[in-house]
Order: structure tokens, then C-alpha cells, then sequence
């Protein structure tokens, strides 16, 4: 299969979505689900390479594999433990490539995983990075909506903590890069300000289209990744997609893949889909809840008059830039 078939996803929440019961052995279609991600289905879509997020969700339902109380700092590192070693194992199936360094981006077994944590809680402290980093974590979102003991979250205002001070400075000692998606205002500020390694926007859309709100990035929040080089990756959940109570569609991905690049450039925009991620496939946008479908967006772009090489940019090349540049930092 050629690369310039191949999709980068930046955000699937798969070790959640395994916790909650999903059989990644069989495609969605075969078990009749309303859902689009399993091995066969990214297969078939051609996503080679993805963003695998440790998900924990602070004082969720006690019921779910992914929630801990918020004052629980054990109860959170075992959560996320737990979503780390369903990784590993799918690894030693043979089924995954972790990536722990740039080669890996091109090892033969597909997909090749990404860690990705979504709120740090999981991680008790700095003493705890290194052991996190050593199994194969590589982007830390300091905080989901809930906030976290590190940041404010985009449900939950407050910048950066003491604790979350030197959980960023942890994280440039080691090499490890920030996702910005869920932050605070704030604590966005204050992690541009505090973090000089990479940063990134995994699945977060323009609040210029949507209004505003901290869940989306204003201009100049887009800028200040641009600023950094980072990227930023397409949301396709349809409520992000646009503030009216309609089906999303592909233009309305469309209009923010091009708003983000009239302000941060073509080549740092990408796929983030958080694919069935906590919400049905019918949440997508119309035309887009099969995954094989992806290339209809970057036949839109070409509509819109993007190059080839920008449209293989959206695809693939962007997010592929900027991890070989994550996964090659001197530590």
C-alpha cells in the first residue's frame, strides 16, 4: 500500500472503547454496531498510524472502567495502567507496533499506536514520568474536560497548579509533548508559556465557526501552536462541527480544515477524528460514518483548490512531520 493512501489519525480513544466492551477483533459492520472503529475498520480505511489515548474520566459513573474520584490519585494510575496494558497486550498479539521511537513509524505491523494520554491524573507525579515514558507514552493532554490535580480543563477554569508546574517540566526533561485540546484558557497560556518541546491540538475545531466556547480554538489560540509548529487535528464529532441542531456534513469539515490553515498554514492541519469516541458513528458527519469514506474530505480539499501535496499533507505528511520530530528530541 503506498503512503499516499494512508491516513494519520490523531485522537482514537481505543483502550476506552476496549474497557467498555468492544470486540476489535470483528468490523463494527459485522457486529451491527453504531460505532466505526475496530482493527478490521481501520484496516480498511487505511489507518496505519494513529494517536491510541490512555482515556480517564475524573469522578465519572462509578461503573466504568475508565472513571476514578477525583481525589484518588491511586484509583486514576490504575485506571490508566489498565488501558496501557490492553495496549501491550494487543502488541504482543502481534495485532499493534507501539511507537516508542521514529522507526517504528515505519514498522510493518499496522496500526502502529501512538500513546496518548488524556488527562494526567494517571500519573502520580514527576518521580512517575520516566516509568510511563519507558512503556511507550509520548503526548500528555494535562487535562480532559474535568480539569485534573495538574490544569484546569475546558469545563473547569484554573491554569496550571503547582503540581502541574513541575509535570511540565518532567515532561520537556523526557521528551514528552503537550496536547493542548482540552485545556482551560488558562492553563493554555500557562503551558505555551512554561513548555518549550512540541505542542499539538489533537481533535479540536475553530470556535471562529462554531462559537465560542474553551472546548475550541480561538484564532489567535491557533496561531500560538502555529507559532510553535505544532498541528492541529480535525474534530468529527458533528456538535463540534457547527453550532445548529442539523447533521454535520462534510463541508462544514471542510470550512474548519481551511480555516485553521488560513491561519496556521496547510501543512499543520490533520485528522483528529475521535472516532465513536464516548459518542454513536450516527454522531459523525453525514458521508463520514464509515471510515472508508476519509478520502472524501481530501477530495473536497482538492475541490477547494488544495494541491495533491497538500491534500497528502492533510492525510498523513503533517502529523508525520512533527512526530518525526517529537520522536527524534535529544533526552
Amino acid at each position: 500500500m503506498s503512503d499516499d493512501t494512508a491516513w494519520i489519525d490523531a485522537h482514537l480513544d481505543l483502550a476506552y472503547l476496549a474497557g467498555e466492551g468492544r470486540d476489535f477483533l470483528i468490523s463494527t459492520r459485522e457486529a451491527d454496531l453504531d460505532a466505526t472503529v475496530s482493527w478490521p475498520d481501520l484496516a480498511e480505511a487505511r489507518i496505519r498510524t494513529a494517536f491510541a489515548t490512555i482515556f480517564t474520566e475524573r469522578d465519572g459513573p462509578s461503573d466504568e472502567p475508565a472513571a476514578y474520584p477525583a481525589d484518588d490519585a491511586d484509583a486514576a494510575e490504575a485506571a490508566g495502567l489498565r488501558q496501557l496494558a490492553w495496549y501491550e497486550s494487543e502488541e504482543r498479539a502481534g495485532r499493534v507496533r507501539i511507537v516508542r521511537d521514529a522507526s517504528d513509524l515505519d514498522h510493518p505491523t499496522v496500526p502502529r499506536l501512538v500513546i496518548l494520554m488524556e488527562c494526567a491524573d494517571p500519573i502520580t507525579g514527576p518521580d512517575a514520568v520516566d516509568a510511563w515514558y519507558g512503556r511507550g507514552l509520548r503526548i500528555v493532554g494535562l487535562s480532559w474536560a474535568r480539569g485534573s490535580r495538574y490544569a484546569g480543563g475546558n469545563g473547569v477554569p484554573g491554569g496550571l497548579t503547582p503540581a502541574g508546574e513541575a509535570i511540565v517540566d518532567a515532561f520537556d526533561e523526557r521528551g514528552i509533548a503537550h496536547d493542548l485540546s482540552h485545556l482551560s484558557e488558562a492553563a493554555f497560556d500557562d503551558v505555551l508559556e512554561r513548555s518549550h518541546g512540541p505542542v499539538c491540538a489533537t481533535h479540536s475545531n475553530a470556535a471562529a465557526i462554531t462559537g465560542r466556547n474553551p472546548r475550541h480554538l480561538r484564532d489567535d489560540q491557533i496561531q500560538a501552536i502555529a507559532a510553535r509548529d505544532g498541528v492541529i487535528g480535525l474534530n468529527l464529532f458533528g456538535r463540534f462541527l457547527h453550532g445548529e441542531d442539523r447533521d454535520a456534513t462534510i463541508e462544514d469539515c471542510l470550512d474548519h480544515i481551511e480555516h485553521v490553515a488560513s491561519i496556521a498554514g496547510r501543512n499543520r492541519v490533520g485528522l483528529g477524528s475521535d472516532a465513536d469516541g464516548g459518542f454513536p458513528g450516527s454522531a459523525l458527519p453525514v458521508g463520514l460514518r464509515d471510515l472508508r469514506n476519509l478520502d472524501r474530505l481530501t477530495e473536497g480539499l482538492h475541490d477547494r483548490g488544495w494541491s495533491t501535496d497538500a491534500c497528502h499533507g492533510f492525510r498523513s505528511k503533517n502529523w508525520r512531520r512533527w512526530l518525526d520530530r517529537l520522536l527524534t528530541l535529544r533526552r
